[in-house]
């Protein structure tokens, strides 16, 4: 009878376990003083309705990390923005930061609506993001790409910054 007993307690806890909604957790970075910041704007309007990545024009610069070194890389986008005409409710336009085209995190992928699709006259607004990523010695390509998840929407982006802080140290 223990036998049974425990052993139908234990499958009851191992479904409960594997039923239970799965969470996740905050991510905590550090880094110390600033080795580094590079920013790069852009002022000139440009386009896109692609529903695969690409890089945004001119977003993307080279950085190094030291010889024996770490650091935190945080990276922040925030341009003007207009996402417009979609034919499904719901469609968005994305954006997302990569480190040699590897996504920092937080590594949301499309899931992160830059801008939302609105109407045929969406006005122009202000939009940001911010990914971070330790890194350990060696160069850089950090690169911000953009795509929309429906080919009738159209995704504008203008008078934009991306600027790349690099912390001394990171764990």
């Amino acid at each position: 009878m223990k036998t049974y007993f425990c052993k139908t307690l234990v499958l009851a806890m191992a479904v409960a376990i594997a039923a239970a909604p799965a969470y996740s957790f905050p991510v905590i970075q550090s880094g110390a003083g600033v080795a580094k910041i590079t920013v790069v704007t852009e002022t000139d309007a440009k386009s896109t309705n692609s529903t695969s990545w690409v890089d945004v024009p001119g977003a993307s610069l080279n950085i190094t990390v030291p010889s024996l070194k770490t650091q935190l890389v945080n990276v922040r986008f925030s341009g003007e923005s207009a996402c417009f005409g979609a034919s499904l409710p719901g469609a968005w336009c994305s954006v997302r930061i990569l480190a040699n085209l590897s996504q920092m995190s937080p590594r949301s992928d499309s899931d992160f609506a830059f801008d939302s699709s609105g109407a045929a006259n969406d006005f122009w607004e202000a939009h940001a993001m911010e990914r971070t990523a330790i890194l350990g010695p060696g160069t850089y390509t950090i690169s911000v790409q953009w795509r929309v998840t429906d080919p009738n929407v159209a995704f504008h982006l203008d008078d934009w910054t991306m600027a790349v802080t690099q912390h001394n140290g990171g764990n």
